[in-house]
């Protein structure tokens, strides 16, 4: 097979470059897309809330060579996707990859269709080919109930008690849901009621009982389940626990420190002679203040046909202002190098930002060292150096290069990149070179430089982009020899818009190191694109139209230019109720000049030789029929179809093949499809099948592929299979593949690493004053105190347990111990405590005045009016200023502890309503010469008027 036919095989798939045209307004052809395939299991997929959805990406080396690739993504903002974290994959010749993807969508993404892209880049080849496909996200509540406080803790403190119920509309409608409370308590809002639920918006409910204090003694822990449904009578569960409050109370469930992990095992291609089994895993650990240390670890693949270790590890610790990273570590800048090394980061928080990067690559034998600095400032513009020393002994070259990026941001619209470098290579003697190398290589070292801009302008008007980038041939790294322009000019209407475009791609080739090589004899060449684009929005869909004129030449072919006439067309449409649809299509006219016909005819006696029968001498020129690929797409919920058609040679070497033998492509897809859940989402499937006639197969092709996965997300377990099975299996078309995932997340205790504290404390009357507890001291029983808004009692010792809190002040309110009078706080009412490991803490009190009163209510005996005097706030001050609190009981009694002094006590009267009236709501007490005072706040019911009317 000629390498011309090697290079078609590579081409077959071209569903995705249309869409890169429609994206990136150029006409690309690239290195990667001709070696390696890129394809989909699912061209759109639908996205249910937050949930997951799948996808298949399918790799193909359709050369003779092992090729190594990276894969890059890109999602809309605020969106996940898990996809093989692998830096590097490799593919032996003809070897197909299936990879599995999992995507969900931003919770408050608006419906609509939003972009998901891959960018593949091969190894050596100059750029990364763009393969998107589309997500789905319809119209939806994506309601979500939770409780603030699950674990209710009752108080003797208080006697009225409640718990919150949120709930929360992160969609784009409304939802009008029932709540159910199952309880033996008494609710004053009722166990039964209906909320309306607005979109985007949440809604707080607060369901409220009282206890007598006598109950809270016998009180046993209650679990109350609330059911939340909607009118599609889909239900949510949740649990709320009330209890009543004890001696020790643990904020978190353990002291130590719990690891977050997940543990992945994946079979790949296991029905084929390509299976790949390895084990994946991930974790990070919260050190708190912005601090954590995460790794990940992927397994060698333990049964593979592949050569090559595809073993990842590295470690990680992150600061707010450090990143020290070893293990595997990958740049993408201008060596794409994986390797053992390290990284090491810094972020002052103020605009600059620096990193150094060792790398030793497990591809051939290279290392690479690398800084990094960034300076912000003004606001708006940023300055980057890096410099980059590569040492590659395999093919005896070490490379150093310095470069610069400014970027620029001003009123809004205007973003400016101006790039420069310069670099130097140094080459020693090689044991078997060409003559021409020889030479260049006795020259030692050459200098090489770069320069690029980009200026972009993005308004409601005008969108203008113009970019630059010239690269000579021995500067080193991916853009060698690279010459690059794209710009574009359009103009934005309410509902239209048009626009010209033209894009430049050219790639010289270095004689010294470039020679000889297919590979690299790939990379040269030019494609050129000039043109008109325009389109029109309306309420239910887009067009999109460009017209251009593409002209190409590949330095790995004859060298014949050939110009194309360009027409492309996009189009995504809403057809009633839940049904989309989309269409994008290229419509090429490829012709060769007569003179370049002629020229090649003339200086190529090889050609001639091999295509006897070709045009030789005839001065009408072979050029290419019309072609045609295009691709579309009918879908509703749970139904869909996939059409595309290839109808002769679209890419230029196609149409060199076309004019060597007249082969001619011509290809058709048509794929229905179905998908369900099932059990709220926890249950999803897709069944596919693929129709496929292509002239490249001995026959039609009918392919079945299934799609099954299992979330279990409250166990942190999830299960996925998929596969292709060929329905009427033919030789020479392809094989059958399944492959399988299994995902656990689970947290691992780190004993002997403690991540919280316990905190003790004692209270004793402290009889001689010294403020130490001494053997005889009289402990306080039975005495409330709060730490942390959290209340406690204290045992028959006077103590309390606050356990497995985290490091830090703890302030303790003593201002509700009313259970001893003529006692206080030696050290005041409110007490911090800086606890930062296992603690014990003793609490003096000492004898002083103390204020007692209560709150009197007169009612009318006409009056059906209730009123509960508990709970109300009394508030004191002193003369020096400061103020004091405590609570009615529930028959309107109050007590405090005080030291000596003159006091003012005033009563909350905001809770009283108009029918009631305080005689007097503010005393004075004098606990400077007494040791201690009653006050009684008397309040009255105003009396019902009676109206008396005569009647006739």
């Amino acid at each position: 097979m000629t390498i011309i036919l090697l290079i078609k095989k590579a081409l077959t798939n071209r569903a995705f470059f249309i869409f890169l045209v429609l994206h990136c307004t150029g006409f690309v052809t690239t290195a990667s897309g001709q070696s390696v395939n890129l394809t989909f299991g699912k061209d759109t997929v639908t996205q249910n809330g937050n949930t997951y959805s799948f996808n298949t990406v399918v790799l193909r080396n359709s050369t003779a060579s092992t090729r190594k690739l990276t894969i890059a993504t890109e999602v809309p903002e605020g969106w996940q996707l898990l996809f093989d974290n692998r830096r590097v994959f490799e593919l032996a010749p003809n070897q197909t990859l299936s990879l599995p993807l999992r995507l969900a969508a931003g919770i408050q993404s608006a419906s609509g269709v939003y972009p998901v892209r891959l960018f593949l880049q091969v190894s050596g080849d100059p750029e990364r080919t763009t393969y998107p496909f589309m997500a789905i996200v319809g119209a939806n509540s994506r309601w979500r109930a939770s409780l603030l406080k699950p674990n209710l803790v009752l108080s003797k403190a208080h006697k009225a008690h409640s718990f919150q119920l949120l709930l929360s509309n992160k969609g784009n409608s409304a939802e009008e849901l029932n709540i159910l409370v199952n309880t033996s308590l008494s609710l004053d809002q009722g166990k039964n009621r209906t909320v309306k639920l607005a979109a985007g918006k949440d809604t707080l409910l607060t369901y409220s009982f009282a206890l007598a204090a006598k109950m809270l003694d016998d009180f046993k822990n209650q679990e109350l389940t609330l059911q939340i449904t909607d009118k599609k009578k889909e239900n949510q569960l949740l649990l709320q626990k009330v209890s009543t409050f004890g001696t020790v109370f643990s904020e978190n469930p353990s002291g130590w420190y719990n690891f977050p992990m997940s543990l992945e095992f994946v079979a790949q291609n296991v029905t084929n002679e390509q299976k790949s089994l390895y084990v994946n895993s991930n974790g990070k650990l919260d050190l708190g203040k912005g601090r954590d240390i995460s790794f990940n670890y992927r397994t060698d693949n333990f049964n593979s046909q592949v050569d090559g270790s595809s073993r990842y590890a590295f470690l990680s610790y992150r600061s707010k202002q450090w990143l020290i990273s070893a293990g595997d570590q990958s740049d993408f800048g201008e060596f794409l190098i994986d390797g053992l090394g390290a990284r090491l980061a810094y972020d002052n928080g103020r605009g600059y930002r620096a990193e150094v990067l060792g790398i030793n690559s497990r591809i051939g034998d290279a290392k690479i060292l690398s800084g990094t600095q960034a300076f912000n400032f003004g606001g708006n513009q940023q300055l980057e150096n890096q410099t980059i020393a590569s040492f590659d002994k395999e093919n005896q070259i070490n490379s150093f290069l310095n470069k610069s990026t400014y970027e620029l941001n001003w009123n809004k619209y205007h973003h400016l990149i101006l790039r420069a470098g310069l670099s130097t290579e140094e080459f020693y003697s090689r044991a078997q070179q060409s003559a021409l190398q020889q030479s260049f290589a006795q020259q030692f070292r050459k200098n090489g430089s770069s320069f690029g801009v980009n200026y972009q302008y993005y308004s409601p008007r005008i969108t203008a982009r113009f970019g630059l980038t010239a690269t000579d041939v021995n500067y080193p790294g991916i853009n060698r020899g690279l010459l690059q322009s794209n710009n574009e000019f359009t103009l934005q209407f309410k509902q239209s818009s048009i626009g010209v475009l033209f894009d430049y791609n050219e790639r010289q080739l270095n004689p010294a190191l470039d020679t000889g090589s297919l590979k690299y004899r790939m990379l040269g060449g030019r494609i050129a694109e000039y043109g008109l684009k325009t389109g029109w929005k309306y309420k239910r869909g887009y067009v999109t139209l460009i017209t251009s004129m593409v002209s190409q030449m590949h330095s790995s072919s004859e060298l014949l230019p050939i110009n194309s006439f360009k027409l492309n067309f996009n189009t995504g449409m809403e057809i009633g109720k839940g049904i989309s649809a989309s269409f994008s299509g290229n419509m090429l006219r490829n012709y060769v000049s007569k003179t370049d016909w002629n020229a090649l005819n003339e200086g190529n006696i090889a050609f001639n030789q091999r295509n006897p029968g070709v045009n030789q001498g005839n001065p009408v020129v072979r050029s290419g029929k019309y072609s045609l690929n295009a691709y579309g797409t009918l879908s509703t919920k749970n139904y869909g179809l996939f059409a595309r058609l290839d109808d002769g040679p679209s890419y230029y070497f196609d149409f060199i093949n076309y004019l060597n033998n007249g082969y001619s492509t011509r290809r058709l897809q048509i794929a229905p499809y179905y998908e369900r859940s099932f059990f709220k989402e926890l249950f999803h499937f897709r069944l596919q099948m693929d129709y496929t006639s292509d002239n490249s197969l001995p026959a039609a092709e009918f392919m079945a592929r299934g799609d099954l996965s299992l979330n279990l997300n409250d166990q942190g377990l999830s299960f996925r299979v998929f596969g292709a099975k060929n329905v009427r299996a033919t030789p020479g078309n392809r094989s059958d593949y399944m492959s399988l995932s299994i995902r656990k997340s689970f947290r691992v205790p780190l004993p002997g690493i403690r991540r919280f504290v316990t905190m003790k404390v004692q209270l004793f009357k402290d009889g001689n004053a010294n403020g130490i507890y001494d053997t005889g001291d009289e402990l306080i029983p039975d005495a409330s105190l709060m730490i942390a808004s959290q209340q406690l009692l204290t045992n028959k010792k006077g103590e309390i347990a606050y356990k497995n809190i985290p490091p830090g002040a703890y302030t303790i309110d003593l201002s509700q111990v009313n259970n001893i009078k003529g006692w206080r706080p030696a050290n005041g009412f409110q007490q911090t405590f800086e606890v930062r490991q296992n603690s014990s803490f003793y609490l003096p009190f000492r004898q002083s005045q103390y204020l007692s009163g209560k709150l009197n209510v007169q009612k009318d005996p006409h009056s059906n009016r209730v009123f509960r005097p508990g709970n109300i706030r009394i508030m004191i001050s002193n003369s020096k200023g400061e103020s004091f609190s405590t609570l009615t009981t529930e028959n309107g009694g109050f007590f405090m502890n005080l030291p000596q002094d003159t006091y003012k006590v005033r009563i909350n009267t905001d809770l009283f309503e108009e029918d009631f009236r305080l005689l007097e709501d503010t005393f004075n007490a004098d606990l400077l010469h007494k040791n201690s005072e009653h006050i009684v706040f008397e309040l009255r019911e105003r009396k019902r008027q009676i109206n008396i009317r005569k009647q006739n």
